[in-house]
């Protein structure tokens, strides 16, 4: 109940607390989802923002007489209430580091990671050099479901645009509007009417969660090198109808990124980054100035024991008939990461001119297991979606099939097809994945528990709907 300011510590303030600690520990020590209890959230934070007295290797002071007192609530009372009454772990706050370190240090405790959407606004790239021990918050707004927006809207078309006063009174994150658009204006090709801004918003989301929790799962590399702990993503979902954080709207409506993450967190995931590396040659050197595109391929296995799996590869080129192949034997370490691939991006040469436009290969990875099933799957694509020309519809050759029990749906294609999102007039139903990137070659069945036949449509970046 203490987040995000300044408490006060007199008497019968803290006798309050205590007694309130007190009947919350025992009412909720018995559910076996709580494992940590924390003390705050953000204060620590707060107090080291504005400089108040905060010796973090002072551990024997009452606090009370100083210009941050309710450390003595989360040192002295809280705790105390939590070790009395369940034997539950306690942690003074979140974020917080100890060990005398403040709450944005990356090696111990945990911290709350905002340089992407708050803060620098760094690309949801940098997610692998904004880690930490544990990032318990963290996250990106999407818009909700169509259907909650035009619940908000009321009928009212006449505000049913983004930048409207409606949309903006359901929104109440400062600044919203500048950081959305910085995200999508960076990354997209995007249009302002709202079906198609609602469409971006998500797939924005969706990538840049996925994102974060694939390259965080990779800093799990076991053997002492566990960087990178656990995530625990702002936000699951909404108080009210809104454009949001969270992942769940109001009407308990997935948005494409809850789709994105449960993929990212599945027991055995495949991940993929390129890296472009410039050589530039010395002034005693002939050498050319170069730019070649390094691919690097990791697993991941939350399992307790190593698994044996066939790594495929498969790299298309957008723009051609262009494929290269390949597949090895791998085995996945226990409850780690294993790196299992770098080398060059297949079929991207080497560039000498920084004016020159590199190949658009997208790169499938599958991991199989020895029956032939997929254990996951993940498709890199370059970065940002902007630059690229995607094929159009006739060409991407993209089929959407209701199978014959009216309840699944199967999505085939002739050219790789990124951020696939499926809906149906009138109803939504219940869809087992969206947001799905789909490659020649590899088609994925979808269920759609509520369909019962209707014709569904598909829009995915570049061409639109089909």
């Amino acid at each position: 109940m203490f987040g995000c300011g300044q408490y006060p510590a007199y008497d019968s303030f803290v006798e309050s607390v205590s007694e309130e600690a007190v009947q919350n520990v025992k009412r909720l020590r018995h559910h076996p989802s709580v494992v940590i209890f924390a003390g705050n959230n953000e204060d620590y934070q707060v107090a080291e923002s504005f400089k108040l007295q905060l010796d973090y290797s002072d551990e024997t002071s009452d606090f009370r007489d100083t210009n941050f007192p309710a450390r003595y609530i989360y040192e002295r009372v809280l705790p105390k209430a939590v070790a009395e009454h369940s034997n539950i772990h306690y942690h003074r706050g979140s974020p917080y580091s100890g060990h005398g370190k403040p709450t944005t240090d990356r090696t111990y405790g945990d911290i709350h990671q905002w340089n992407v959407w708050h803060g620098s606004q760094e690309p949801w790239h940098n997610w692998d050099i904004l880690a930490g021990r544990f990032v318990s918050e963290f996250g990106m707004q999407g818009y909700p479901n169509i259907r909650t927006v035009n619940y908000w809207l009321g009928g009212n078309t006449a505000e049913g645009f983004p930048q409207s006063r409606t949309m903006n009174n359901h929104n109440k994150a400062d600044g919203f509007e500048r950081r959305l658009e910085l995200y999508l204006v960076e990354n997209f090709k995007h249009s302002f009417d709202l079906e198609s801004y609602v469409y971006y918003t998500q797939v924005m989301q969706a990538e840049t969660l996925a994102s974060a929790y694939r390259l965080w799962r990779r800093n799990w590399k076991g053997k002492g090198k566990e960087y990178t702990a656990g995530a625990l993503v702002w936000q699951i979902n909404d108080c009210w109808p809104v454009t949001s954080w969270a992942i769940v709207d109001y009407f308990l409506r997935p948005k494409p990124a809850f789709f994105t993450v449960a993929r990212e967190l599945r027991p055995y995931t495949v991940g993929m980054t390129r890296k472009e590396v410039q050589t530039f040659p010395d002034e005693t050197s002939a050498a050319e100035f170069k730019i070649s595109t390094v691919l690097e391929i990791w697993g991941t296995n939350s399992t307790l024991a190593e698994k044996r799996a066939t790594l495929e590869l498969t790299a298309f080129e957008l723009d051609s008939e262009w494929t290269e192949r390949w597949s090895k034997e791998v085995v996945l370490a226990p409850n780690a990461s294993t790196e299992l691939y770098k080398g060059d991006l297949p079929g991207q040469p080497v560039r000498t001119k920084r004016s020159e436009v590199p190949r658009t290969i997208i790169v499938s990875a599958r991991l199989l297991d020895e029956d032939g099933s997929v254990l996951g799957r993940y498709s890199n694509w370059p970065e940002p979606f902007k630059f690229i020309h995607f094929p159009s519809l006739e060409v991407a050759g993209l089929e959407v099939t209701v199978g014959e029990d009216g309840e699944t749906v199967r999505l085939e294609s002739k050219k790789p097809i990124k951020g696939i999102v499926l809906d149906v007039e009138g109803e939504d139903v219940k869809w087992s994945d969206q947001a799905i990137d789909l490659v020649p070659g590899d088609p994925q069945t979808v269920r759609a528990r509520g369909l019962n036949g209707r014709q569904v449509k598909a829009r995915f970046l570049g061409d639109g709907t089909a």
